[in-house]
Parts: C-alpha cells; sequence; structure tokens
C-alpha cells in the first residue's frame, strides 16, 4: 500500500504521481483547443457535406469533450425522465450531444469567415421563415442554433437580440473558450447592428423593442436570475422556474409570439430543421408560459441530448 494524496492520481507506478488538478487543466485545455480552434478552423477550407462527415466521425470519439458530455449525460439521467434517457444508450446519447457542441462552433466559424450561404443552405424550413415577421420568436437553449438570427436577418425580419458579452476572467482560465465568445459576440453585434443589446436592464429594452417593427429572438430557458421575480410550471413533471420579466411584458403588450426551435434534422446528415409553432397571442402571462413548458417538454422528451444547458439543470427545476 502507499499513500496517495486525494489531490493525485496514480499514473504510471507506485512512485510517480501527478496532480489531478493540473491533469484535468491539461485536458480541457486541449479538449477546448480543438473544439473551439482547431477543428472549426479546419471546416473553414472544406465543403460543408465533408466537414459536416468529419464532426459526425470525431462526435464518435469517447475521449473528445468527454468530460462535459459525462456531466451533461448525468445531469439528463438525474432529471429527465426514464422514457426520454431510455430512447438511446450511453454512447449514442453522448455522441448525439458532441454532434450539436461541434457543429454550433463550426457554424459560426464558417460564418466568420464568409461562409454564411453554406451554413443557411442547410436548414430546412417546415413553415415559411417569413411568418415570423415582427412577432415574438421564443426559443430555448437547443440544438446547433447559433446561425438563429443570421438566418433571421437573412430573411429581412431584423432580428434582435439580447446577450452577454464574454468575461475578462474567461481569458485566463479558458482562452479558447474565450475565443469562441468573442468570436459570438463580434457576429452577434455585426448581424444585429443597434438591435444587438447587452444584458442589463432587460425588462425596459425588451418593452421598447415590442413596439418596434422586426422580430425579437428570446430564449426562456435559462436559469432564473437571483432577486429577479419568477413564475412556475411543470416540466417534465417538475417544477420548472423562469423569469418573470418577459412573460409579463408579453402578456401586456399582447404582442404575437411563436415557439422555434432549430435542430440537428433527424436522417443523421448534422443538417438543421427549422420548427415554427403559432403564432399565438395571450394577454395572460401564465397561459404563455404554460404553452411553451409545453413546447420545451416536448423536445426534451423527444431528444433530451439536443439541449444545451445540462449542466445548469439544477436551477431551472426548483
Amino acid at each position: 500500500m502507499f499513500f496517495q494524496p486525494s489531490s493525485f492520481r496514480w499514473v504510471a507506478s507506485p512512485d510517480k504521481y501527478f496532480p489531478m488538478q493540473a491533469w484535468n487543466s491539461i485536458t480541457r485545455q486541449l479538449n477546448d483547443f480543438l473544439h473551439y480552434l482547431l477543428v472549426p478552423g479546419l471546416s473553414v477550407f472544406l465543403p460543408s457535406a465533408l466537414s459536416r462527415s468529419l464532426l459526425a466521425r470525431l462526435a464518435r470519439c469517447g475521449w473528445l469533450l468527454a468530460a462535459r458530455s459525462d456531466a451533461a449525460w448525468v445531469m439528463a439521467r438525474k432529471f429527465d425522465t426514464p422514457v426520454a434517457v431510455a430512447r438511446g444508450d450511453e454512447v449514442r446519447w453522448k455522441a448525439r450531444w458532441k454532434q450539436v457542441e461541434l457543429l454550433d462552433v463550426r457554424d459560426l466559424y464558417l460564418m466568420t469567415f464568409g461562409r454564411s450561404r453554406s451554413v443557411l443552405a442547410e436548414i430546412e424550413y417546415e413553415t415559411p421563415l417569413e411568418t415570423a415577421k415582427d412577432r415574438v420568436m421564443v426559443g430555448m437553449h437547443w440544438g446547433p442554433s447559433i446561425s438563429t438570427l443570421k438566418m433571421v436577418a437573412a430573411a429581412g425580419l431584423t432580428p434582435a437580440f439580447l446577450y452577454r458579452p464574454p468575461e475578462r476572467r474567461t481569458l485566463l482560465r479558458r482562452p479558447f473558450y474565450y475565443l469562441f465568445l468573442s468570436l459570438a459576440s463580434r457576429h452577434l453585434v455585426q448581424t444585429m447592428h443597434k438591435r444587438a443589446v447587452e444584458v442589463g436592464g432587460a425588462s425596459k429594452k425588451l418593452g421598447k423593442m415590442l413596439d418596434q417593427p422586426g422580430s425579437l429572438v428570446v430564449l426562456m430557458d435559462a436559469p432564473s436570475m437571483e432577486g429577479r421575480p419568477t413564475c412556475r410550471n411543470k416540466v417534465l413533471n417538475r417544477e420548472a422556474v423562469f423569469n418573470a420579466g418577459f412573460p409579463t411584458i408579453l402578456a401586456d403588450k399582447r404582442k404575437e409570439y411563436m415557439f422555434y426551435a432549430l435542430s440537428l434534422h433527424p436522417d443523421g446528415s448534422l443538417r438543421k430543421k427549422l420548427e415554427l409553432n403559432g403564432p399565438f397571442s395571450s394577454d395572460d402571462a401564465q397561459t404563455f408560459l404554460q404553452g411553451y413548458a409545453a413546447f420545451l417538454e416536448q423536445h426534451l422528451l423527444s431528444d433530451p441530448a439536443q439541449w444545451r444547458i445540462w449542466h445548469a439543470a439544477g436551477q431551472f427545476w426548483a
């Protein structure tokens, strides 16, 4: 028997230890380098179909994004219904989750380096996007959806969106991830110009935007902010907590809205499919929330690996 400090891990032999914290940091930086720089950078120079094929192969690699996919799987098993998780085994579920993550970053790089048409050409529409003109598009952290705003802008619908710029402290801990966040923020501003609004005083900004022409895009499934009013509704037989600000404003304005989801296409091609439900209108915030919760639940039951924020499930469900 050999004494093994809790922060160390036996690697090669009983007399050689490697700090677990350092090993985790190296692994994370390597995964970030591949995920946020090398693979999407290479994809810029490849035909779209070939880059999608590359991502599909990489998603089946157990070591790539292992820690994050493991954490997402554990949370899905904890909070999701047995029926939803039982639709696929662990390996397939994690591969699906990785496909979403890899494709999202690849799409951002293609749009950043002048290949927006290639990204938009991969989207199939169930309902004409023009249906959402001057209406609110209410979505969720779902699927490879970073191209949503570019798609809406290309259709002439003048999108607006609240976003959070990257925090400087992220640069020191995860520089490659910070690069991705910076590119994403730049993409948002270039796509929406003055209608790209930083978070802070969101209620007043949303209220003004609802009175203006253009399509406002909102994500409703983010964990509630501390100290802010909340409202609740069941999702997957558990009580979920939502920020109450936007549903209240929407009800007061009686603005028409649509639920949307940009998902991986079910044919396995890593193409995307846009779903638009509506339009709806209501002067009651709870009625809106019930409809949204049902829309979210429907997708979580059908393909839970496409939900992007399983890491925040403990905050989302009460």
